[in-house]
């Protein structure tokens, strides 16, 4: 029986779902290194137990943390970081030199940003520390697509430099005042609703050096703002989601 190319043999294992491909891996050497490649580019998990035996094999086995590209996790519960720490995240994270997508929806501490060495493009973070996130994200110029959750503690100050490649953002609106200007971004996903502290100034938007193209926002922030000013605001918008917020 002729043999199949590698390159005809990772485009049938694209299409082959995970159980599969780990039974795959069972065959020969050359199988398993390929249906690795699939079986642990994209990894997502939803609870403490099942994260950490994936964070443990990632610790452990460097081979197969190198082939993630995009990594989430989610867990509900409250675990606190050094018990992340002991289950082996944050050595994973540093094995995964080609990482390109994080989302991390649990409690989060990135104190310590050395030996991060992937480069990020998307990240998202549900529950955070304002001052080593931000550090995080200084370390990562290179973000284009950014989700931000809730703050531990006081508001984060994100500072001119942070974020230069900027191009689609989800956060709290009083945070996109600091995050639109001087960036090129075109999506904005704003959630909460207006509270007594906001204003429903708009104009920061106006301050993007790229046209904003697409607009999720609570429909308080818009309903004061007559029409022919948001116009000249969002003149290039062709995407608008009006949401309510009992």
């Amino acid at each position: 029986m002729p043999s199949i190319s590698i390159d005809v043999l990772r485009l049938i294992l694209e299409h082959v779902d995970k159980a599969d491909l780990a039974n795959i891996c069972l065959l020969n050497k050359i199988c398993c290194s390929c249906s690795q490649d699939f079986l642990y580019r994209d990894i997502r998990r939803d609870g403490f137990l099942s994260t950490a035996k994936v964070c443990q094999t990632l610790a452990e086995s460097t081979h197969l943390a190198k082939r993630v590209r995009s990594f989430e996790i989610t867990n509900h519960d409250y675990i606190e970081w050094r018990e992340w720490q002991r289950w082996g995240l944050q050595k994973s994270l540093r094995n995964m030199i080609y990482l390109r997508s994080l989302r991390l929806f649990c409690y989060t501490d990135f104190s310590d940003v050395d030996g991060y060495t992937f480069k990020l493009v998307s990240f998202a973070s549900g529950y955070f520390l304002p001052g080593p996130l931000l550090r995080f994200l200084h370390s990562q110029p290179s973000l284009a697509d950014v989700t931000l959750g809730v703050s531990a503690s006081d508001d984060p100050e994100f500072g001119a430099t942070c974020l230069p490649n900027l191009t689609r953002v989800t956060a709290r609106f009083s945070w996109l005042r600091q995050l639109v200007p001087n960036r090129p971004v075109n999506e904005v996903i704003a959630y909460g609703s207006m509270c007594d502290s906001d204003s429903a100034d708009l104009n920061f938007f106006t301050l993007s050096t790229a046209p904003i193209r697409k607009l999720t926002i609570e429909y308080s922030y818009l309903y004061l703002t007559p029409v022919p000013l948001l116009a000249s605001i969002f003149p290039s918008l062709t995407y608008l989601k009006m949401e309510i917020v009992c």
